[in-house]
């Protein structure tokens, strides 16, 4: 499977910088006589700079005019504060980074194609139905939608979007297209949703590790497992989930003496239940995929899966050594930033819930497999992540497709470098370790259509694995059989009809 290359972290900018500088440097020793200051040029004045000429990014577009035309984008996801996010909209007034990167990314846009970007937000569950009704009454309102990746799946399955290979000046094979996306969810040669770097929301719903780093210090942890940090222990390929067991029962004690284990205690994984998902896509496995056929099947039951599963038990489901928090009412803030979890298994957006953390802590990929696993694998947890769609009112391709992917173009020029490198890697991640395991860790990303499709409503039986419930996979699949190849069936004839 191909990957996404991601933007350049800010350690690498540094290299290249000092490449750039070398052969400064190497003269500093020695005494050379300025060269005589040459004339000015009487055509440009005395004071006139010479100036690169910035090639434009999005003058592979050619020359456009739209003549004022509003593009209006409807942004729905989940309905909380943690995930109500517009990355279309900016204010001028705010001199945050971020938002000062989608105001140049906006007024650029506006500016080369002659548009007016605006956007729409109807969060929970006010997106699906807002769009559906535009649809019924014929309302040409929204030239493309964020939402829920569950209620794009909904909306796809009913028809209200069209296939995104079939519009023009959509460069869904270039580089500001997440490339995951594109492959993970083309269904008999159809793609009705994408993710690009307007999506934020997906990539702070990546599943990744928090530790702490000053508990893996005091306990000895690393220096116990003989890994030198759990940094190395990814980049030399080890990182997998036998190594993350010993890890986590290592710390795992009774502080208070009262014979059980709670909040004051210390734990080895402060864990969301739903992690377990991510873990069986860590291991390179899907819930569902898309056959060499180009059809939609199940693929979770398989021996490997169950593997996966039956590891990632063994620590996950046992009480003493992990806080399944919701389970148990407790806070994940208070767990990990006091200091009584040693790891703490979520998504991207935790991190800067921690910035204020007084004990230092680093960021990992989920583990693999095993050493033999070649890549480790970061799932975007469907609950929490947008898909871009586009309605299938709309009437104007070109407009469509061309203001859309110039809209993807600039998102990975302006917004992504302000997300990735100031707000990951330079404010919530301490170190420069934690920004290589970013480029990892949004580099392997990868979209399960079963969660994101709900088939057989398979994901809640996996989360209940974890609270101790039925384990074979197996016996689940085979319970769920007639559910699971009703939806399928479904969802493939729908990929067919949909135009």
């Amino acid at each position: 499977m191909k990957q996404t290359l991601r933007p350049i972290s800010g350690l690498l900018c540094i290299l290249l910088s000092v490449l750039l500088l070398l052969p400064t440097l190497l003269s500093c020793g020695e005494t050379k006589q300025e060269p005589a200051a040459p004339p000015s040029d009487p055509a440009v004045g005395e004071n006139a700079e010479t100036e690169e000429v910035r090639v434009k990014p999005l003058a592979y577009l050619g020359e456009r005019n739209f003549e004022g035309r509003v593009f209006n984008v409807l942004i729905s996801g989940m309905d909380n504060s943690e995930w109500r996010q517009n990355n279309i909209d900016a204010d001028a007034e705010n001199p945050e980074i971020i938002n000062s990167a989608r105001f140049n990314r906006n007024i650029e846009l506006e500016d080369t194609l002659n548009i007016k970007l605006t956007s729409s937000e109807h969060f929970g569950g006010n997106g699906p139905n807002e769009l559906k009704t535009a649809y019924k009454a014929g309302d040409e309102i929204y030239n493309c939608a964020q939402l829920m990746m569950t209620d794009a799946a909904k909306l796809t399955e009913d028809g209200y979007f069209i296939d995104m290979t079939t519009l023009p000046d959509l460069h869904l094979e270039d580089r500001w297209w997440d490339q995951r996306s594109v492959e993970d969810m083309t269904i008999n040669g159809k793609l009705y949703h994408a993710v690009n770097a307007s999506c934020i929301a997906s990539y702070n719903a990546t599943f990744a590790v928090l530790f702490n780093k000053d508990l893996d210090e005091k306990y000895h942890v690393s220096e116990l497992l003989k890994i030198g940090s759990p940094y190395e222990a990814v980049l030399d390929g080890k990182w997998t989930y036998d190594l993350f067991s010993s890890a986590v029962r290592s710390v795992s004690t009774d502080l208070n003496g009262d014979g059980k284990m709670g909040p004051q205690d210390l734990f080895g994984l402060c864990l969301w239940v739903d992690s377990i998902t991510g873990a069986i896509n860590s291991g390179l496995e899907y819930c569902c995929q898309v056959n060499e056929d180009g059809q939609f099947e199940l693929t979770l039951d398989t021996e490997r899966v169950q593997d996966i599963v039956d590891k990632f038990v063994t620590f996950a489901a046992d009480a003493n050594v992990t806080a399944d928090y919701i389970n148990k009412g407790y806070s994940s803030y208070d767990l990990f930033a006091g200091d009584h979890a040693l790891f703490y298994m979520q998504e991207i957006n935790r991190i800067t819930a921690f910035r204020d953390m007084e004990s230092d802590f680093g960021i990992l990929p989920m583990p693999k497999f095993d050493e033999a696993q070649q890549v480790y694998r970061s799932c975007v947890a469907e609950n929490d992540g947008v898909l871009l769609g586009v309605p299938a009112l709309i009437s104007d391709e070109e407009f469509t497709g061309c203001v859309l992917d110039g809209l993807a173009r600039l998102s990975e020029e302006y917004v992504m470098p302000a997300y990735y490198d100031i707000t990951l890697q330079r404010k919530a991640a301490r170190d420069e370790e934690s920004g290589r395991m970013l480029d990892i860790i949004f580099t392997t990303r990868a979209y399960d259509l079963g969660w994101i499709y709900q088939v057989g409503a398979l994901k809640n039986n996996m989360k209940s694995i974890v609270q101790g419930g039925e384990s074979n996979i197996s016996r689940i699949v085979a319970k769920r059989r007639s559910m699971v190849s009703r939806m399928l069936k479904d969802i493939n004839e729908a990929f067919e009809k949909v135009g």
